[in-house]
């Protein structure tokens, strides 16, 4: 579908409906196009072959801009062509991914049922489903953040992850560990406490079959970004990570590296989180590990003695 796309930027149904797009003024008064614009645009989408499915997948692309600058018009010609009754429904989807921005909460209204369709649906590929995932995590936590009014629930944006499973949650992961990336290191514990802890336990399946080892990468970038807030967001999140892939073991990596305000506020949770990524170490070692177990040990001595440190010992020891 993607190609369908890179075909409308090239062909000429695409370049005229681009020209037409730069053209289109936004106004606040008065009526929101010429006549002749309109009747142009109108040519252009009604038009039929695969001429007119290019200049429709090429104006599904820019469909925030459009709704911006002529939404009657956007939300009578363009909108329904995302409704999953509509045959080139996929095509229209799969192009609206390359969008700059999601579009306003107006916007969203007029096209939220299809979209929470399409993490259930098996015409939509496994990349279209991930980025919207990303979208509806974005949209969450504007509502959370900034009172958006975008009109999703956090158990509607559930529901539709749960559909869309293990794949969809790597990227709302993504999504949440930039939020507490952004966030200074003095406003941390803020970010988690009133945005990104809420988002989390009230969007992440709690389904047992979609926590994977897939997710754990993204899970542990959530708890590296999260500085003084690292106690509080490690008890929400731990639960969810699984060990990680024994060949791989890149989150030990990242965790080694952390910053040591995580070390220093809770050595206790940074030993939980290790044990849980590690899981049952290979017998040739888990790289890495030492060193966060040498800077656990820095901070609370005590933790060396325990049944768990020391099976985190034997997998770092072994070669």
């Amino acid at each position: 579908m993607s190609d369908v796309f890179t075909e409308a930027l090239n062909a000429p149904a695409g370049r005229l409906a681009e020209v037409l797009i730069k053209k289109l003024k936004r106004s606040d008064q008065g009526p929101e196009m010429p006549p002749d614009m309109r009747a142009r645009l109108d040519k252009l989408t009604d038009a039929e072959g695969r001429f007119g499915t290019l200049a429709r997948v090429r104006l599904a692309a820019e469909l925030s801009l459009l709704f911006e600058r002529a939404p009657q018009w956007s939300a009578e010609k363009i909108v329904p062509l995302f409704n999953w009754s509509c045959p080139d429904a996929s095509l229209m989807w799969s192009a609206r991914r390359y969008s700059n921005y999601i579009g306003s909460p107006k916007l969203f209204g007029l096209m939220k049922e299809p979209f929470l369709a399409l993490f259930g649906r098996t015409d939509v590929s496994e990349e279209d489903r991930e980025t919207y995932a990303d979208w509806l995590t974005a949209i969450v936590l504007a509502n959370q953040a900034e009172d958006a009014g975008y009109p999703l629930t956090p158990a509607e944006a559930r529901s539709a992850l749960r559909q869309g499973g293990p794949g969809s949650l790597n990227d709302v992961g993504h999504r949440l560990a930039l939020y507490m990336q952004k966030a200074k290191p003095e406003d941390k514990l803020a970010a988690w406490r009133n945005v990104v802890g809420p988002v989390f336990a009230s969007i992440w399946p709690l389904d047992i079959e979609l926590q994977t080892p897939a997710t754990t990468f993204k899970l542990v970038q959530i708890l590296r970004a999260s500085g003084a807030a690292f106690p509080a967001a490690a008890e929400t999140i731990i639960p969810f990570i699984r060990a990680e892939d024994p060949r791989r073991h890149t989150s030990v990596y990242s965790i080694a590296d952390a910053d040591d305000v995580l070390y220093s506020t809770s050595p206790e949770n940074m030993l939980d989180l290790l044990a849980a990524v590690v899981g049952d170490a290979p017998l040739h070692g888990v790289y890495n590990l030492g060193k966060a177990l040498d800077r656990i040990r820095r901070h609370a001595p005590h933790l060396a003695e325990s049944k768990k440190f020391q099976k985190l010992v034997t997998a770092a020891s072994i070669h």
